[in-house]
């Protein structure tokens, strides 16, 4: 991050990431917590209280609507399903992201067949004031690193915890903010980039989504000056978001109850097996287990 980040550090470890404490005396709650650092880190106008890291427990409808005095970053690490934020919804899957400010209504439903696991980041200050309500998706591999940030935390001990907690937690922040349109300094003219994009991808034939050298032929950009833009913008490379976008609009027909190999074919896939084989890799689940 480009501010300059002043903190100290009360840690407490509840549970280790991951691992699932079957005697766990949050076992009848709707939430159990796997990992929890209690924070006191300045970043700037940005003022961080806690990360944790939550695995959703049945029955789901328990977690009900709620509010809370201080902003919450959701990062769904795992799982399917619904977030609501004032009545409004969004699809939850891995690396779905959520910018929540202090006082909105919100709850999650589960849809998925495994068990949602959701970083939580609890925040407050001036700069997120002007922030307020912002969705975004990471891609795969950003959702990798992050990972392994967290999970490193649970081995760390007294020696390096702190350094290991404030890291961490400063990276989730700035890559989340990223994938929900946070343009940083010095972006010139990306927005504008990034919306003609927008444009093109609406304007497109379903089954002749551009590929993206013919994306930044249409924009009028050289390719790799294309990319580092719209990475800058927005967090992901042209291909990546690509991929959202694609993936956005074939869930749109799965929902809707449509054939897979019409779904395939308005996907641009030739052959239905290989466009099974890429909506696994993307969600992690084949179409028709993911529709059900």
């Amino acid at each position: 991050m480009e501010e300059n980040a002043l903190f100290s550090i009360k840690t407490t470890l509840f549970y280790v990431l991951m691992k699932i404490l079957e005697k766990s005396p949050f076992r009848d709650a709707p939430l159990q917590p796997l990992l929890l650092r209690n924070l006191q880190l300045r970043c700037g106008e940005w003022s961080i209280r806690s990360l944790r890291v939550n695995r959703h427990l049945q029955p789901f409808d328990r977690v009900a609507p709620h509010r809370h005095p201080h902003g919450q970053l959701l990062l769904y690490l795992r799982g399917r399903g619904e977030q609501e934020v004032e009545g409004k919804k969004w699809s939850v899957g891995a690396g779905a992201v959520f910018f929540i400010p202090p006082g909105r209504r919100h709850a999650f439903r589960e849809t998925g067949p495994r068990r949602a696991i959701c970083l939580v980041v609890d925040y407050q200050g001036e700069g997120p004031k002007g922030w307020g309500f912002r969705q975004g998706f990471l891609p795969a591999e950003r959702m990798a690193e992050l990972r392994q940030r967290v999970t490193s935390m649970s081995g760390e001990r007294a020696g390096g915890l702190e350094l290991t907690a404030g890291s961490a937690t400063l990276l989730v922040l700035e890559v989340c903010r990223q994938a929900c349109g946070w343009r940083g300094r010095g972006l010139g003219d990306r927005a504008q980039i990034l919306r003609r994009l927008e444009r093109i991808w609406k304007r497109s034939e379903e089954g002749r989504w551009p590929r993206p050298g013919e994306l930044a032929r249409r924009v009028g950009l050289q390719k790799d000056y294309f990319n580092r833009q719209v990475k800058l913008a927005c967090g992901l490379t042209v291909g990546q978001w690509r991929a959202r976008e694609l993936l956005r609009a074939v869930e749109a027909d799965l929902q809707k109850g449509t054939k897979i190999s019409v779904v395939a074919d308005r996907a641009g896939f030739l052959d239905q097996n290989y466009f099974s084989r890429w909506f696994r890799k993307q969600t992690g689940l084949a179409p028709t287990k993911w529709r059900k």
